[in-house]
């Protein structure tokens, strides 16, 4: 998540923080309620378009060269056919292809300037972040694939995908604020207000958010979904989100940046946004698949 601007007081940068939150989530929760999943698939989709976008613009600030265009149009390809082109590993099968195809492209270009300066950074950008983040998608397709009928399927595809997001996003909440008053003990020297007793506290809050939400959505949630389990299950994806999170401010430490953006107030750019549900989107889904269906 992004770090607090040193010319703002932490009281406001909370509040701000707090508040995009509340009104990114009402309008995720309002596009759910009127256009259903469709606009959930788009919202991902997004999502991971602008952040890989930010994660190129990381690279060139670290002097690498990535191809943007390519790499993006490709990362779409990959979110949205994840959900409307055939089966469950339709977002794989597309990732292959773009990767093949992407680095072939790549290998001619580069070679022609002499000198390959583009194969990572392009190929990087595209498994780190429409990849992993598809996952949210193939969670949605999963229940589609073992609940009947087939709309209660969608329905709790739905509810499993934002919970992981939910999740994921209160152990980032959580941490900051139990680190803001009990932290005394830094975490990394990438990020040096994350502390242990936050990391600790945002896991408390990840699985007190997985509970409440299995407790009240519970018509939604598949039968095996028990609040033990959604506690357990909680634990890994809270830990996966301060890995991501921190595999961010890595980034950010290498181009010498703040934060990634100014879109969000509070917040920073999309990347700060999206960054602990790279490595959680694809942990939960196999958490699911294996513990759940």
């Amino acid at each position: 998540m992004a770090g607090l601007p040193s010319n703002c007081p932490p009281s406001i940068i909370m509040q701000q923080r707090i508040l995009s939150f509340v009104v990114l989530w009402a309008v995720l929760g309002l596009s759910l309620l009127i256009f259903g999943v469709h606009a959930g698939v788009f919202f991902i989709a997004l999502l991971a378009f602008f952040t890989q976008l930010e994660l190129y613009l990381l690279f060139e600030k670290m002097g690498l060269k990535p191809i943007k265009s390519i790499g993006l149009i490709a990362g779409a390809v990959i979110t949205l056919g994840a959900y409307y082109l055939g089966g469950i590993d339709s977002g794989n099968d597309l990732f292959i292809l773009s990767f093949v195809v992407l680095a072939l492209i790549i290998i001619r270009l580069d070679l022609q300037a002499g000198r390959l300066r583009s194969f990572m950074p392009t190929l990087f950008g595209l498994l780190y972040v429409p990849y992993l983040i598809h996952f949210l998608i193939k969670t949605v397709k999963l229940a589609e694939m073992n609940v009947f009928p087939s709309a209660q399927g969608t329905s709790t595809g739905i509810f499993l995908a934002v919970w992981i997001v939910a999740v994921a996003k209160c152990a980032d909440v959580g941490g900051l604020l139990v680190g803001m008053r009990l932290g005394k003990t830094p975490l990394s020297v990438i990020s040096p207000k994350k502390t242990y007793e936050g990391a600790a506290g945002g896991i408390v809050f990840s699985m007190l958010i997985g509970i409440i939400l299995t407790a009240i959505f519970h018509k939604y949630a598949p039968e095996s979904f028990t609040w033990w389990r959604s506690a357990l299950i909680a634990i890994p994806i809270g830990i996966a989100s301060i890995a991501s999170d921190l595999v961010e401010s890595a980034f950010k430490r290498q181009a010498d940046v703040k934060d990634s953006g100014r879109l969000i107030p509070g917040i920073g750019g999309i990347f700060d946004l999206t960054d602990s549900l790279i490595l959680t989107a694809p942990l939960g889904y196999l958490l699911f698949k294996y513990m759940v269906f």
